[in-house]
Protein backbone atom coordinates (compact mmCIF):
# COMPACT_ATOMS: atom_id res chain seq x y z
CA UNK A 1 0.00 0.00 0.00
CA UNK A 2 1.46 3.27 -0.92
CA UNK A 3 0.01 6.17 0.99
CA UNK A 4 -0.25 9.68 -0.73
CA UNK A 5 -0.87 11.78 2.65
CA UNK A 6 -1.97 10.70 5.95
CA UNK A 7 -4.92 12.73 8.05
CA UNK A 8 -6.88 12.16 10.95
CA UNK A 9 -10.29 13.51 11.05
CA UNK A 10 -12.66 13.96 14.58
CA UNK A 11 -16.00 13.26 13.15
CA UNK A 12 -18.18 15.76 14.55
CA UNK A 13 -18.14 18.06 17.70
CA UNK A 14 -17.72 15.05 20.76
CA UNK A 15 -17.60 12.45 17.88
CA UNK A 16 -21.42 12.97 16.68
CA UNK A 17 -20.78 12.08 13.67
CA UNK A 18 -18.55 8.73 14.14
CA UNK A 19 -21.11 6.05 13.76
CA UNK A 20 -23.16 7.60 10.89
CA UNK A 21 -19.63 8.30 9.13
CA UNK A 22 -18.55 5.07 9.12
CA UNK A 23 -22.02 3.22 8.46
CA UNK A 24 -22.79 5.17 5.57
CA UNK A 25 -19.02 5.55 3.59
CA UNK A 26 -19.13 9.39 4.43
CA UNK A 27 -16.51 11.72 5.85
CA UNK A 28 -19.08 14.25 7.69
CA UNK A 29 -17.40 17.76 8.28
CA UNK A 30 -19.22 21.24 9.73
CA UNK A 31 -17.78 24.52 8.32
CA UNK A 32 -21.88 25.72 8.00
CA UNK A 33 -20.97 29.29 7.60
CA UNK A 34 -19.38 28.50 3.90
CA UNK A 35 -21.19 27.50 0.92
CA UNK A 36 -20.21 23.97 -0.81
CA UNK A 37 -20.48 26.66 -4.13
CA UNK A 38 -17.32 28.71 -2.78
CA UNK A 39 -16.06 24.98 -1.58
CA UNK A 40 -16.15 23.47 -4.47
CA UNK A 41 -14.98 26.30 -6.39
CA UNK A 42 -11.57 26.78 -4.58
CA UNK A 43 -12.53 29.89 -3.30
CA UNK A 44 -10.02 29.78 -0.97
CA UNK A 45 -9.23 33.44 -0.10
CA UNK A 46 -12.85 34.40 0.44
CA UNK A 47 -13.60 31.49 2.75
CA UNK A 48 -10.36 32.53 4.81
CA UNK A 49 -12.07 35.91 4.90
CA UNK A 50 -15.39 34.43 6.11
CA UNK A 51 -13.56 32.16 8.55
CA UNK A 52 -11.34 35.47 10.30
CA UNK A 53 -14.60 37.37 10.40
CA UNK A 54 -16.33 34.08 12.87
CA UNK A 55 -13.20 33.71 14.60
CA UNK A 56 -10.93 36.55 15.65
CA UNK A 57 -8.28 34.20 16.87
CA UNK A 58 -6.17 34.32 13.16
CA UNK A 59 -3.92 31.20 14.06
CA UNK A 60 -7.48 29.02 14.57
CA UNK A 61 -8.91 30.67 11.61
CA UNK A 62 -5.72 29.49 9.51
CA UNK A 63 -5.93 26.37 11.20
CA UNK A 64 -9.76 25.15 9.92
CA UNK A 65 -9.21 26.83 6.71
CA UNK A 66 -6.01 24.40 5.84
CA UNK A 67 -8.26 21.89 7.37
CA UNK A 68 -11.60 22.66 4.52
CA UNK A 69 -9.11 22.75 2.16
CA UNK A 70 -7.57 19.34 2.69
CA UNK A 71 -10.47 17.88 2.93
CA UNK A 72 -11.90 19.20 0.02
CA UNK A 73 -8.61 18.82 -2.41
CA UNK A 74 -7.75 15.09 -0.87
CA UNK A 75 -7.33 12.75 -3.54
CA UNK A 76 -7.72 8.96 -3.33
CA UNK A 77 -3.95 8.18 -2.35
CA UNK A 78 -4.78 9.95 0.71
CA UNK A 79 -5.41 8.08 3.70
CA UNK A 80 -8.21 9.19 6.63
CA UNK A 81 -7.91 7.67 10.21
CA UNK A 82 -10.49 8.65 13.21
CA UNK A 83 -11.25 6.75 16.12
CA UNK A 84 -14.48 5.35 16.75
CA UNK A 85 -15.45 2.44 19.29
CA UNK A 86 -12.47 1.78 20.88
CA UNK A 87 -10.46 1.01 17.81
CA UNK A 88 -9.27 3.27 14.85
CA UNK A 89 -11.23 3.34 11.63
CA UNK A 90 -9.48 4.12 7.86
CA UNK A 91 -10.86 4.89 4.23
CA UNK A 92 -9.69 6.25 1.30
CA UNK A 93 -11.87 9.25 -0.31
CA UNK A 94 -13.67 8.68 -3.54
CA UNK A 95 -13.89 11.62 -6.26
CA UNK A 96 -15.37 13.86 -6.33
CA UNK A 97 -16.86 17.32 -4.73
CA UNK A 98 -17.72 18.22 -1.29
CA UNK A 99 -21.75 17.63 -1.13
CA UNK A 100 -24.51 18.33 2.07
CA UNK A 101 -27.39 16.87 3.44
CA UNK A 102 -29.69 17.38 6.39
CA UNK A 103 -27.19 16.64 8.52
CA UNK A 104 -23.50 18.02 7.09
CA UNK A 105 -21.51 18.78 4.58
CA UNK A 106 -19.32 15.39 3.61
CA UNK A 107 -17.38 13.70 0.96
CA UNK A 108 -17.62 10.00 0.01
CA UNK A 109 -15.10 7.53 0.76
CA UNK A 110 -14.02 5.73 -2.08
CA UNK A 111 -15.22 2.15 0.04
CA UNK A 112 -16.28 1.38 3.53
CA UNK A 113 -14.65 2.60 6.53
CA UNK A 114 -12.19 -0.32 8.04
CA UNK A 115 -11.63 -1.04 11.43
CA UNK A 116 -8.85 -3.90 10.73
CA UNK A 117 -5.44 -4.18 8.40
CA UNK A 118 -5.00 -6.16 5.11
CA UNK A 119 -4.65 -9.67 7.07
CA UNK A 120 -8.42 -9.14 8.75
CA UNK A 121 -6.83 -8.22 12.52
CA UNK A 122 -8.85 -5.18 14.15
CA UNK A 123 -6.99 -2.43 14.89
CA UNK A 124 -7.85 -1.84 18.59
CA UNK A 125 -7.08 1.34 20.36
CA UNK A 126 -5.11 -0.14 22.72
CA UNK A 127 -3.06 -2.13 20.34
CA UNK A 128 -2.26 0.86 18.39
CA UNK A 129 1.22 2.64 18.60
CA UNK A 130 1.38 5.65 20.44
CA UNK A 131 2.67 7.78 17.18
CA UNK A 132 -0.54 7.51 15.89
CA UNK A 133 -3.05 6.91 18.66
CA UNK A 134 -1.67 10.57 20.20
CA UNK A 135 -3.36 12.33 17.10
CA UNK A 136 -6.75 11.71 19.43
CA UNK A 137 -5.30 14.67 21.52
CA UNK A 138 -5.54 16.99 18.34
CA UNK A 139 -7.76 20.36 19.47
CA UNK A 140 -8.94 20.99 16.04
CA UNK A 141 -10.89 18.91 12.97
CA UNK A 142 -8.25 17.95 10.98
CA UNK A 143 -4.11 17.30 11.09
CA UNK A 144 -1.86 15.22 9.52
CA UNK A 145 -0.52 12.33 10.52
CA UNK A 146 3.57 12.31 10.99
CA UNK A 147 3.94 8.81 11.70
CA UNK A 148 2.81 8.08 8.19
CA UNK A 149 5.26 5.40 7.22
CA UNK A 150 4.09 3.83 10.90
CA UNK A 151 0.50 3.96 9.86
CA UNK A 152 0.92 2.09 6.32
CA UNK A 153 2.82 -0.28 7.95
CA UNK A 154 -0.21 -0.87 10.69
CA UNK A 155 -2.62 -0.63 7.63
CA UNK A 156 -1.22 -3.49 5.87
CA UNK A 157 0.16 -5.60 9.12
CA UNK A 158 3.63 -5.48 8.74
CA UNK A 159 5.84 -5.42 11.41
CA UNK A 160 8.17 -2.42 12.41
CA UNK A 161 11.81 -2.96 12.34
CA UNK A 162 12.39 -2.85 16.17
CA UNK A 163 9.35 -5.19 16.29
CA UNK A 164 10.99 -8.22 14.40
CA UNK A 165 14.38 -7.14 16.70
CA UNK A 166 13.25 -7.85 19.72
CA UNK A 167 10.80 -10.72 18.57
CA UNK A 168 13.67 -12.42 16.96
CA UNK A 169 15.77 -11.61 20.23
CA UNK A 170 12.27 -13.15 22.43
CA UNK A 171 12.27 -16.51 20.26
CA UNK A 172 16.26 -16.82 20.75
CA UNK A 173 15.78 -16.51 25.11
CA UNK A 174 12.75 -18.70 24.85
CA UNK A 175 14.49 -21.44 23.41
CA UNK A 176 17.44 -21.06 25.59
CA UNK A 177 14.79 -20.72 27.91
CA UNK A 178 13.55 -24.39 27.57
CA UNK A 179 17.30 -25.74 27.72
CA UNK A 180 17.84 -24.31 31.01
CA UNK A 181 14.71 -25.48 32.91
CA UNK A 182 15.08 -28.67 31.92
CA UNK A 183 18.93 -28.81 33.99
CA UNK A 184 16.36 -27.57 37.18
CA UNK A 185 16.14 -29.80 40.16
CA UNK A 186 12.24 -31.39 40.13
CA UNK A 187 11.88 -29.68 43.67
CA UNK A 188 12.77 -26.47 41.85
CA UNK A 189 10.89 -27.03 38.48
CA UNK A 190 7.85 -27.74 40.87
CA UNK A 191 8.68 -24.18 42.68
CA UNK A 192 8.78 -22.83 39.53
CA UNK A 193 5.56 -23.80 38.22
CA UNK A 194 3.45 -22.78 41.45
CA UNK A 195 5.41 -19.26 40.73
CA UNK A 196 4.12 -18.87 37.32
CA UNK A 197 0.63 -19.37 38.35
CA UNK A 198 0.70 -17.15 41.23
CA UNK A 199 2.51 -14.22 39.28
CA UNK A 200 -0.87 -14.58 36.74
CA UNK A 201 -2.92 -13.73 39.97
CA UNK A 202 -3.89 -17.28 40.92
CA UNK A 203 -3.93 -17.89 44.66
CA UNK A 204 -2.78 -21.50 45.97
CA UNK A 205 -5.12 -23.50 47.79
CA UNK A 206 -2.75 -26.72 48.84
CA UNK A 207 0.64 -26.66 50.21
CA UNK A 208 3.13 -27.42 47.63
CA UNK A 209 5.00 -31.13 47.93
CA UNK A 210 1.92 -32.36 49.86
CA UNK A 211 0.91 -35.30 48.76
CA UNK A 212 -2.07 -35.54 47.23
CA UNK A 213 -3.79 -37.88 45.11
CA UNK A 214 -4.20 -36.52 41.48
CA UNK A 215 -2.14 -32.96 41.72
CA UNK A 216 1.07 -31.20 42.59
CA UNK A 217 -1.05 -28.31 42.99
CA UNK A 218 -4.82 -26.69 43.32
CA UNK A 219 -5.38 -23.29 42.86
CA UNK A 220 -8.17 -20.45 42.60
CA UNK A 221 -8.80 -18.13 40.29
CA UNK A 222 -9.91 -15.26 42.28
CA UNK A 223 -12.03 -13.45 40.07
CA UNK A 224 -14.40 -16.27 38.95
CA UNK A 225 -13.51 -18.23 42.01
CA UNK A 226 -13.00 -21.35 39.73
CA UNK A 227 -10.78 -24.01 41.32
CA UNK A 228 -7.89 -25.50 39.06
CA UNK A 229 -5.45 -28.33 39.77
CA UNK A 230 -2.05 -28.83 38.08
CA UNK A 231 0.15 -31.81 37.91
CA UNK A 232 3.84 -31.41 37.23
CA UNK A 233 6.00 -33.59 35.55
CA UNK A 234 9.87 -33.36 34.48
CA UNK A 235 9.24 -36.42 31.84
CA UNK A 236 6.26 -37.98 30.88
CA UNK A 237 5.03 -39.81 27.49
CA UNK A 238 1.81 -39.88 26.41
CA UNK A 239 0.26 -43.07 28.48
CA UNK A 240 1.11 -41.38 31.64
CA UNK A 241 -0.89 -37.88 30.31
CA UNK A 242 -3.64 -40.13 28.81
CA UNK A 243 -3.90 -41.59 32.30
CA UNK A 244 -4.47 -38.40 34.01
CA UNK A 245 -6.75 -37.11 31.35
CA UNK A 246 -9.23 -39.91 31.27
CA UNK A 247 -9.27 -40.44 34.90
CA UNK A 248 -9.40 -36.36 35.90
CA UNK A 249 -13.52 -36.24 36.97
CA UNK A 250 -13.26 -32.48 38.25
CA UNK A 251 -14.60 -32.74 41.62
CA UNK A 252 -14.87 -29.44 42.24
CA UNK A 253 -12.50 -28.58 39.90
CA UNK A 254 -12.28 -26.68 36.43
CA UNK A 255 -9.68 -27.97 34.85
CA UNK A 256 -6.67 -29.76 35.00
CA UNK A 257 -3.00 -28.64 33.92
CA UNK A 258 -0.43 -30.77 32.98
CA UNK A 259 2.86 -29.50 32.92
CA UNK A 260 6.08 -30.93 31.37
CA UNK A 261 9.15 -29.87 30.51
CA UNK A 262 10.92 -33.06 29.11
CA UNK A 263 7.99 -34.78 26.66
CA UNK A 264 8.69 -38.15 25.12
CA UNK A 265 8.75 -38.16 21.66
CA UNK A 266 5.22 -39.44 21.70
CA UNK A 267 3.83 -36.81 23.25
CA UNK A 268 5.06 -34.09 20.43
CA UNK A 269 1.20 -33.87 19.39
CA UNK A 270 -1.52 -32.17 21.76
CA UNK A 271 -3.80 -34.61 23.08
CA UNK A 272 -5.72 -32.03 25.58
CA UNK A 273 -9.42 -31.84 26.09
CA UNK A 274 -11.92 -29.59 27.42
CA UNK A 275 -11.11 -30.65 30.92
CA UNK A 276 -7.49 -31.30 30.34
CA UNK A 277 -4.67 -28.99 29.17
CA UNK A 278 -1.05 -30.25 28.28
CA UNK A 279 1.36 -27.40 28.91
CA UNK A 280 4.70 -28.13 26.29
CA UNK A 281 7.99 -26.69 26.65
CA UNK A 282 7.58 -23.93 24.51
CA UNK A 283 4.93 -22.72 25.96
CA UNK A 284 6.34 -23.17 29.31
CA UNK A 285 9.35 -20.87 27.96
CA UNK A 286 6.59 -18.18 26.50
CA UNK A 287 4.91 -18.31 30.20
CA UNK A 288 8.47 -17.80 32.28
CA UNK A 289 9.40 -15.11 29.82
CA UNK A 290 6.49 -13.34 30.05
CA UNK A 291 5.95 -13.86 33.85
CA UNK A 292 9.60 -12.36 34.21
CA UNK A 293 11.50 -15.02 35.81
CA UNK A 294 14.05 -16.42 33.76
CA UNK A 295 16.12 -14.28 36.50
CA UNK A 296 14.81 -17.01 39.12
CA UNK A 297 15.67 -19.53 36.54
CA UNK A 298 19.14 -18.55 36.37
CA UNK A 299 19.67 -18.37 40.08
CA UNK A 300 19.08 -21.97 39.99
CA UNK A 301 20.98 -23.18 37.39
CA UNK A 302 24.55 -21.15 37.83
Amino acid sequence: MQIGKAYYIKLGEGGEWEADSVRNGLLRIGWVNNTLADINAGQWNLIQEQLRAAQPNKGIATRDLNALRNIATSTPDDVWITFHASRLWWCHLALGPVEEDSISKFRRTSGPWKDSDASGKRLLLAEIPGDISQVQGFQGTVCSVKAADGLRRLLVGESSPAYKAVTKAVDALEKEVISAIRLLHWKDFETLVDLLFRQAGWRRLSVLGETMKFADLELEEPITRDRYQVQIKSKAGTAEFTSYRDHFSGQGFRKLFFVVHTPHPSLTQDHSNDFVELIMPDRLAAMIVNAGLVSWVLTKIR
